[in-house]
């Protein structure tokens, strides 16, 4: 198997091996499909009896319906020094996103700031409906010897939208300090669609300076992170932030050979990654593979003819 071994220096350790990092931090988004609140028991949460990831402590959890639904944890790593704050995503992504709060609303913090940052009403809703568990958890953390730990946001799908925007809120909720990268802030995000428009993709950007801090997974042709895409500029205005890491599939394992695209400004992607797979060869299979992740495709997919036409 062909792998392009790619070296970078995390925040939270010596220079390693991409690919461990990836699968490392796939595991949390995984577990977030489980029942990690009884993260011991293997028969609840299979993937949290993960050798790499066992020995996490969960600090928190939550797992909302009303006003919206969302679902996660906050975990800690003594072993690698790492806070993680990883969100669920959903099976029945390709209805979220043709839902009809796929119009933007103004990001909470916009007008203070003098910016125009606008994003998914339906991923904004989500997230909000977390935020106080996600905040009070983290304000918790650092007030004791956690402190000096490394932040990790990560999620999966539309879990990976919502940690975008807690990276976001977060970064702004400690705005004292210059960067996300000098309080060790890291957004690691597997198969997500765009959140917001390019003035948010400059905000999110802007707070994750540093070749390591955003890292966006995409995996060959999944057609998610090409959603929603934008028709109207004035209404839908969507774009990406952060770098993309395209996981492309080898011949003997999905998902398992990695390109570090170029960083571009202003919510651009690299020409050369997986903006260049042309529509006729998206599909909805590769969503539900990623390192680390391997969920089974939902049925009702399956069942239900996905057409890339009707997204065009």
């Amino acid at each position: 198997m062909l792998l392009l071994l790619l070296l970078l220096v995390p925040a939270w350790g010596t220079t390693t091996n991409i690919l461990d990092d990836i699968e490392h931090i796939g595991l949390y988004a995984a577990a977030t499909y489980q029942r990690f609140e009884d993260w011991a028991n293997t028969r609840a949460c299979s993937v949290c009896q993960h050798s790499d990831i066992r020995n996490t402590e969960i600090n928190a959890t939550w797992s909302t319906a009303i006003p919206a639904a969302s679902r996660g944890f906050v975990g800690i790593d003594h072993n690698r020094r790492h806070v993680v704050i990883a969100f669920r995503g959903t099976t029945h992504v390709m209805d979220v996103l043709a839902d009809a709060q796929i119009a933007e609303v103004k990001w909470p913090d916009a007008e203070a700031d003098g910016n125009e940052s606008r994003v998914h009403a339906g991923f904004l809703a989500a997230y909000l409906s977390a935020r106080d568990t996600v905040l009070g958890a983290l304000d918790a953390i650092a007030a004791d010897s956690n402190s000096e730990y490394s932040i990790l946001f990560v999620g999966h799908s539309l879990g990976a939208a919502q940690a975008t925007l807690a990276f976001a809120d977060y970064a702004e909720h400690t705005s004292n300090t210059s960067s996300a990268a000098s309080r060790k802030m890291r957004l690691i995000t597997f198969g997500s669609p765009r959140v917001g428009n390019h003035e948010f993709a400059r905000h999110v950007d802007r707070a994750a300076t540093g070749d390591d801090v955003h890292l966006r997974v995409v995996h060959e042709a999944d057609m998610v992170p090409h959603l929603p895409r934008t028709i109207l500029p004035r209404l839908h205005d969507y774009a990406h932030s952060g770098r993309e890491i395209w996981a492309r599939d080898s011949e003997t394992a999905p998902a398992s050979d990695f390109v570090l695209c170029r960083k571009l400004e202003n919510g651009e992607e690299d020409p050369t990654c997986s903006v260049s797979v042309g529509p006729l060869r998206w599909n909805i299979a590769d969503h539900f593979v990623y390192p680390g992740i391997r969920i089974g495709i939902p049925r009702y997919l399956v069942q239900k003819e996905v057409r890339v036409a009707d997204w065009l």
